[in-house]
């Protein structure tokens, strides 16, 4: 059912039970006023994933696009793999990079949120796809908030005292890459705690904080932890609370890593094309670095 905002130039389009929305009538290629910006804001909250579709966006438009919602990550934490003139780009492709393969054409194959090994978690991140295979290549979202509250309110309890201890050596396809980079990129992000139920900002709601990047609870023992993180992995991932983003080339798709985690699924040909450009918006300063437990 298509809804118009109080905007009359945005036309929704809700695209999932439990999240997803396409929003339609505005022009990505310009950065929005502040009208438009709040009007996306307003049904970015309420359904955890928007996108755009169909325009074909220069690095720069991107760029200028994204940081109207906030300020953007140079991504100093994985600093191999920017795009050349815009830090403010990650570059997720299986193209060649300067010759060499890629070494995110693996990224993000389990669960996950965005930056959550980083003491400033992404708020937001902006995906834009420039290459697609002609079949498959597709990404699953989930409603965290979704995955809270179906949780008894015994295990809210749980949770609402725990913190999980997030570790980048968990990142699918990482030990794929250049041993140096990877040693370095271990040493630049160390083991972080964060709250495993996070309180969204502008909403008060309360969102799991919990995904497959997750090596155990702090203070817990890891043969202690792993029976209630896979748990709530698979509780969170129930098909009823996912979304399946299905690419065209042109599209912005853009989600909120306070509310939703994310996969990307292998389910393509890998000789062909696969090229995507993300910004990050950074998030609050959050959690605190912890020892190997």
């Amino acid at each position: 059912m298509q809804k118009t905002s109080k905007d009359t130039r945005i036309i929704l389009d809700p695209l999932g039970y439990a999240l997803g929305a396409e929003i339609r009538g505005l022009d990505i290629s310009l950065p929005p006023n502040q009208k438009e910006v709040d009007a996306i804001n307003a049904i970015w909250q309420q359904h955890h994933v928007i996108v755009f579709r169909g325009k074909r966006l220069q690095a720069s438009e991107i760029v200028n696009f994204a940081q109207e919602f906030g300020q953007l990550d140079d991504h100093s934490s994985t600093p191999f793999y920017r795009h050349k003139d815009f830090p403010q780009l990650l570059q997720i492709t299986n193209r060649s990079i300067d010759g060499r393969p890629s070494e995110t054409r693996n990224t993000g194959r389990n669960w996950h949120s965005d930056y959550s090994y980083t003491g400033r978690p992404a708020a937001a991140s902006m995906l834009y796809c420039d290459q697609r295979p002609p079949i498959g290549g597709d990404t699953m979202f989930a409603n965290m908030v979704r995955a809270y509250e179906t949780l008894s309110t015994t295990m809210q309890g749980i949770v609402d005292n725990l913190h999980a201890v997030y570790d980048i050596s968990l990142t699918a396809g990482l030990n794929e890459r250049d041993p140096d980079k990877t040693k370095e990129v271990r040493l630049l992000n160390p083991p972080i705690a964060h709250p495993a139920v996070r309180v969204h900002p502008r909403s008060g709601k309360r969102a799991l904080y919990v995904s497959e990047r997750v090596s155990h609870f702090h203070g817990m023992t890891r043969s202690e932890s792993r029976p209630l993180i896979d748990f709530l992995c698979s509780h969170a991932t129930q098909p009823e609370n996912i979304y399946r983003h299905v690419w065209q080339e042109g599209d912005l798709v853009c989600w909120d890593n306070r509310t939703v985690m994310h996969i990307a699924l292998a389910d393509f040909d890998e000789g062909k094309p696969r090229h995507m450009l993300r910004a990050t918006v950074l998030g609050e300063q959050s959690g605190f670095i912890v020892g190997e437990h």
